[in-house]
């Protein structure tokens, strides 16, 4: 009997601590994008893809964003290979997850040759924070990230995913 006992407080602990959890990841708002979306009549090439290579942990991998002319930015991921045929083949395959994840959706803007971001990204826990960067455009098919200098190429590429989503109006 004491043992049954000590199995029904234990799972009701288990329950209570779910349900708090839960909770709190409720109270934790994600974060608010600080600028509108508004369509972008820049130089950069919104026909395609932008991707860049990094190298980490002794894998290669290459960083895909895509731009739209309505001003929506979705950060496409990072796919496990330098090839960009077998990146595209990955890409296309995942954006149906794309569509259905507020991470990696985000908006975007330009003044001159000054681009700015802001995308949601992964959290810890509770609400999604927004991440914010800044790139210079260096023609219209080439931007500088400021805090990575990494550069970014363009690609055009068909399929493109749609712009459309239930995160930015």
């Amino acid at each position: 009997m004491v043992k049954k006992n000590n199995n029904m407080k234990k799972i009701g602990f288990i329950l209570c601590l779910s349900i708090i959890i839960s909770s709190c990841n409720k109270l934790h708002k994600d974060e608010k994008l600080s600028f509108q979306k508004t369509p972008y009549i820049g130089e950069l090439r919104t026909d395609g893809y932008y991707y860049t290579y990094y190298h980490t942990l002794g894998k290669d991998y290459t960083l895909v964003n895509f731009f739209f002319r309505d001003g929506i930015f979705l950060s496409a991921g990072s796919y496990e290979s330098l090839d960009i045929n077998v990146v595209e083949q990955k890409m296309v395959g995942r954006y149906q997850i794309l569509r259905e994840n507020k991470i990696g959706w985000g908006v975007f803007k330009s003044i001159g040759d000054n681009l700015s971001c802001e995308v949601w990204t992964t959290s810890s826990g509770g609400g999604l924070p927004v991440y914010k960067w800044n790139a210079i455009i260096e023609n219209d098919t080439t931007f500088r990230r400021n805090d990575s200098n990494d550069i970014w190429h363009f690609r055009k590429f068909s399929p493109k995913p749609d712009s459309t989503n239930n995160f930015i109006k």
